[in-house]
């Protein structure tokens, strides 16, 4: 019985279901940060030795002032796609913690 209904729809309609999720998903807010926070965290966390003090000026990419949003920045760190950084989990530095770093760099441009 599912095949038949899934068959019956559309496949353009699912494309836009589809489509209208992923959308909904990147327009939500990131949890509210502090930068004084994020600041710590950026330090705790060694983000400061490889991206520099305030997020620029060390040896890897500057991620200050670059036009990363907060889902940009929070894919990158849960999943870095880098054999030099690390990649961090959820109950390593939590969604919190991110756009605390996130509002960090924001404030240091």
């Amino acid at each position: 019985m599912t095949d038949t209904v899934v068959k019956s729809i559309p496949k353009a309609f699912l494309l836009f279901l589809a489509g209208s999720c992923l959308f909904a998903l990147s327009c939500t807010a990131p949890p509210e940060g502090n930068g004084s926070d994020g600041a710590r965290w950026f330090a705790m966390q060694h983000c400061n030795g490889c991206h520099g003090k305030d997020g620029a000026g060390g040896r890897a990419p500057e991620i200050r002032g670059v036009g990363l949003s907060y889902g940009e920045l929070q894919a990158k760190v849960r999943n870095s796609g880098s054999a030099i950084m690390p990649s961090y989990s959820s109950e390593r530095l939590s969604d919190k913690e991110i756009a605390d770093i996130f509002v960090f760099l924001e404030e240091v441009k």
